[in-house]
């Protein structure tokens, strides 16, 4: 009876590469009243947050706060029950969440209670998994045979396995650990490599002492005598400067600045880290006994960060794999999954 006095008010707050991405949506009777959103950035980000949200939720008292799970000690596990030893040791003292009595959801109990008070001032109705992020998006490619899912977002990358719908594989990796990938101990690849060892590298390589003399070399013998060359002040025809060749301040104007040339470096890098993710990723479920002889053929990838298209080419060219890059506005999926928790209350 209320809902026909006030209005819905959804907010999601995403905390990504150090700031907050904030969507808010106002809702009466199912229709859309506005949609507005901002993003806050550095050390008082969180403050400002606060300070913007205020009004929206005095404006209604039926409003609804939306958190995506920022921590890294989180994860999926197949199914609800029948799980390993080492299966629990991952979720000892994890609050657990059965997701339509498919599959689990968990996240350290001691990081959910941080994030509580962290947001005490604002009040957090749902904090959301990356994972059901990943199977809301993908709702349409899920269902639909065998293959690998991706968030890539800037300080974290979520990666799933499911097979007509239901979860195979999964791990949450915080990008903060990006120079710990390969610190790893070798037993952790269960004997699967991909690639070529540095000692295969080491003998495509030419060294200048395999050569004995340069001069015992027949190429040399066909080399055209430098006396044949003519004149070059006897040639007929002069390449003259033409109006169309960019003059010096062209091309300095449109060279790529230092900014610009930071952002592509740090885009090359990002896909290449999340390149080897997917590949460790794969290298554990082929190494477990959960992989019963499949092998992953498709990906699919939501791209939170705006770059990807280095990570496909990795990914083709390298693993030979079929790559789906979408790009994602994880706020907007965050107010969906809102919308559909807030019907079911």
């Amino acid at each position: 009876m209320i809902e026909r006095f006030y209005r819905k008010i959804f907010i999601a707050i995403v905390h990504d590469g150090g700031g907050h991405d904030v969507r808010v949506v106002a809702q009466k009777q199912k229709k859309v009243l506005y949609k507005e959103g901002k993003r806050f950035e550095g050390d008082s980000s969180l403050g400002d947050v606060r300070s913007y949200v205020r009004k929206y939720l005095e404006e209604s008292p039926l409003h609804y706060v939306a958190l995506l799970n920022p921590q890294p000690k989180q994860g999926a596990l197949p199914e609800c029950s029948h799980h390993t030893v080492e299966d629990m040791e991952d979720i000892a003292g994890a609050k657990t969440l059965c997701r339509d009595g498919k599959w689990l959801l968990y996240s350290s109990l001691r990081e959910l209670d941080a994030l509580q008070v962290e947001y005490k001032n604002i009040g957090l109705d749902f904090i959301f998994s990356p994972f059901s992020i990943l199977e809301h998006f993908f709702a349409d490619k899920i269902h639909g045979g065998f293959a690998l899912y991706a968030l890539a977002q800037k300080d974290s990358f979520s990666v799933a396995i499911f097979e007509n719908g239901k979860l195979e594989y999964a791990h949450h990796y915080s990008t903060h650990e990006k120079h710990a990938i390969g610190s790893e101990e070798e037993s952790d690849t269960g004997g699967f490599a991909v690639g070529i060892s540095e000692e295969e590298e080491a003998d495509k390589s030419i060294s200048l002492e395999d050569i004995e003399s340069l001069d015992d070399l027949d190429i040399l013998d066909e080399l055209d005598d430098l006396s044949n060359i003519e004149d070059l002040d006897s040639l007929d025809e002069i390449v003259e400067f033409s109006e169309d060749t960019p003059t010096f301040e062209e091309k300095r104007l449109n060279a790529p600045h230092g900014d610009d040339i930071k952002r592509q470096m740090d885009r090359f890098n990002n896909d290449y880290y999340r390149f080897e993710l997917i590949q460790r990723t794969l290298i554990r479920f082929y190494a477990g006994a959960h992989c019963r002889n499949r092998f992953v053929e498709t990906v699919y990838i939501a791209d939170a960060y705006g770059s990807g298209s280095e990570l496909k080419r990795y990914l083709e060219e390298e693993l030979f794999l079929n790559v789906l890059i979408r790009r994602i506005d994880v706020a907007d999926e965050v107010i969906a999954l809102s919308m559909l928790e807030e019907g079911a209350l």
